[in-house]
């Protein structure tokens, strides 16, 4: 039962997010298709919309690439910066995709364990930068992800002498969260 268990969760994920997927690009594009293509059935409505998305976002990468595309996307993001909320939330959604996506940057540099959600409980963690105090002494942040939606979380700013290092790797401690704590490491209790 078990490995019936670990063989479906995969599969039940992936149809989630697809499902999402489909979701939301039927329902930003099928009002707008209707109309136009009232004889269609749903179904064939409903693909041509993802299509539709799909393509979009492919072009608009390949727009992005390019000299001219980087312009007119430069264009775009100028006046995005003059709307006052828009712009808060454009400028750190870019900087954090940037800190994501940078070459050579990796996103989790090693997984800790912290104590969380409060002391004598630990939880698995994602050192995401370190951080030099005045004193000299040396803290960091670490992305604490939820069960088993490892892209919620906690940011915690822990100091480095509290935190148990270990020799996982990123995927170890993502499936160890994504399986609710199933697929943990043998080597796990040794560390805490």
């Amino acid at each position: 039962m078990a490995s019936g268990l670990v063989a479906a969760v995969p599969v039940a994920v992936t149809i989630v997010a697809l499902r999402f997927l489909f979701s939301f690009t039927a329902g930003i594009l099928l009002p707008v298709l209707d109309p136009a293509l009232a004889d269609w059935p749903w179904v064939w409505k409903a693909v041509l919309s993802l299509a539709i998305l799909l393509s979009g976002v492919y072009i608009l990468g390949e727009i992005a690439t390019h000299v001219v595309g980087r312009r007119i996307l430069g264009l775009g993001e100028a006046v995005l910066l003059r709307v006052p909320f828009v712009k808060v939330v454009y400028r750190v959604s870019k900087q954090v995709v940037s800190a994501i996506q940078g070459p050579g940057v990796r996103a989790f540099q090693s997984g800790v364990f912290v104590e969380f959600p409060h002391p004598g409980m630990r939880a698995i963690g994602f050192v995401t930068s370190t951080l030099t105090r005045p004193d000299g002494s040396v803290w960091n942040t670490v992305f604490v992800p939820t069960t088993p939606n490892p892209t919620t979380g906690f940011l915690q700013v822990v100091p480095a002498a509290d935190m148990v290092r270990t020799d996982y790797t990123v995927e170890e401690g993502v499936k160890m969260v994504m399986s609710l704590g199933v697929l943990v490491p043998e080597r796990a209790g040794a560390l805490l």
